[in-house]
């Protein structure tokens, strides 16, 4: 889910406004004023402006009910009061503020930590900004918080609401976006997470200001050209999301063999071993039957780093339909692989942040750990065992971990008696990096033109000073 910048603002005030009001730490009392809290601005950001009101949580569950012009009051109740359960505006229990927002918040300084999960603001910067919102405000406030007393809000409520408190409309010389935008640059000296929010900001901005207009700032943040190659430009947080985007490619590749074994599986008369089916597969990917690893690397890598961010866009679009891809999509995540390993394996920053990111040996790091011992093995024998290893026996390992964990079954394919069965194809999509909200958050703070999609003089002032 993207957010918006203005529910930093919001969560301080509705924080501020329940320990006014409630005096309590009771959770239940907290479950339901926040979960009202954010149907109802989700609900009159959807009636004044549903266009610019996108990343908002509930923004789906109102859309239908607020474009019916004929409806003039609106249950709070229902959407909110069943928490987990369907027919809600959001299943978490302790809303979109505390799936998304807590621990942020609490980093950021702005929300106290608290025994029960019911938190108060800080002295300082949590209770200036809730201030800023109430003197700023008070109409939309009064009617916010009469309508979570109540569990009913009028059309024309929520028309004054979202004139004030929609997440597009901050008024750059408030001083509720004079707070916002010191948090978000990274300007308060107690803030501990200032120094990383700042330089990730930076690093967003420059990749903005030196496209004009259009970008791709995955592709950007993992080629890093223009001003990113710049020694300014933070280079830890810049290596940090160059492995990030490693990772990303190593699992698009591994759910691309993963889609293909299911088809394997699924087309045999009999059960067939993991084994037979990883060599099958394995004699798809490569197509040298006699050439070593780290030879095939070498004749397959990519000559630069944008062909590599290519390549794994290409294979995303092969992993995320539900069906067997075809077989230059298996070619392709062998080269993947293969030109990644061959290009970082020596890169010792790159490959510390990777190690740093590993759980249990998986991820790309250990797919190139392994590499690195079977560089001068056979290297369709590898691939075959890499393929065991890494998209079947962890598959297993990881699914069986969230089904003891969390009761969900995420298997697509089980073992009978070292047979695979029951094939599932699956669907892969990007992970969302915080990165991606950072950009949201400058074009909130108008720091970048929402239109052109330029930097504006604001976001070239922060820049240049940075």
């Amino acid at each position: 889910m993207t957010n918006r910048l203005r529910y930093y603002s919001f969560y301080c005030w509705v924080v501020w406004q329940f320990e006014q009001i409630h005096h309590t730490t009771k959770e239940d009392k907290w479950v339901e004023f926040i979960r009202r809290s954010e149907a109802a601005i989700a609900l009159a950001c959807q009636i004044g402006d549903a266009a610019n009101a996108l990343g908002m949580a509930g923004s789906e569950w109102w859309r239908y009910e607020a474009a019916d012009t004929s409806k003039k009051t609106f249950d709070l109740i229902k959407p909110t009061n069943r928490p987990g359960e369907d027919g809600q505006y959001l299943k978490a229990k302790y809303g979109n503020f505390g799936q998304f927002y807590t621990a942020s918040m609490l980093e950021m300084g702005l929300i106290d930590s608290a025994s029960a999960r019911v938190y108060g603001v800080t002295s300082t910067a949590g209770k200036a900004l809730a201030v800023a919102v109430q003197e700023e405000h008070p109409e939309a406030c009064a009617l916010l918080l009469k309508a979570v007393k109540s569990g009913r809000i009028s059309r024309s409520d929520c028309e004054t609401i979202s004139e004030a408190l929609h997440p597009s409309y901050l008024d750059p010389s408030s001083q509720e976006a004079r707070l916002l935008k010191e948090c978000l640059q990274g300007g308060r000296a107690d803030d501990p997470t200032a120094e990383a929010r700042r330089i990730s900001l930076r690093n967003v901005l420059a990749v903005v200001s030196d496209s004009e207009g259009e970008f791709d700032l995955r592709r950007e943040l993992y080629v890093q050209s223009g001003s990113l190659g710049a020694p300014s430009q933070g280079g830890q947080n810049l290596t940090r999301w160059r492995a990030y985007f490693l990772n990303e490619f190593c699992h698009i590749a591994l759910e691309v063999w993963l889609n293909d074994i299911v088809g394997l599986s699924n087309q045999v008369a009999e059960p067939t071993s993991v084994e037979a089916l990883a060599s099958s597969l394995a004699s798809t990917a490569v197509s040298d039957e006699n050439a070593s690893t780290e030879d095939l690397a070498a004749s397959l890598a990519l000559s630069g780093l944008g062909g590599e961010h290519d390549l794994g866009a290409e294979l995303l679009a092969a992993a995320s339909t539900k069906k067997r891809p075809e077989a230059s999509a298996v070619r392709g995540s062998t080269k993947l692989i293969l030109s990644l390993w061959l290009r970082w394996r020596e890169a010792t920053q790159v490959r510390d942040e990777l190690l740093r990111e590993t759980v249990e040996g998986r991820s790309a790091e250990g797919v190139f750990r392994f590499l690195d011992l079977n560089s001068t093995a056979n290297a369709r024998l590898t691939i075959a065992k890499l393929i065991k290893k890494f998209v079947v026996s962890n598959h297993l390992m990881i699914a069986g971990q969230k089904l003891a964990t969390g009761g969900r079954f995420t298997y697509r394919f089980t073992l009978d008696d070292g047979c695979l069965v029951d094939g599932e194809f699956g669907e892969y999509t990007y992970t969302q990096p915080r990165i991606a909200n950072l950009l949201t958050f400058a074009r909130d703070a108008h720091l970048v033109d929402e239109s052109t999609g330029t930097i504006t003089a604001a976001g070239a002032e922060f820049l240049n000073a940075a």
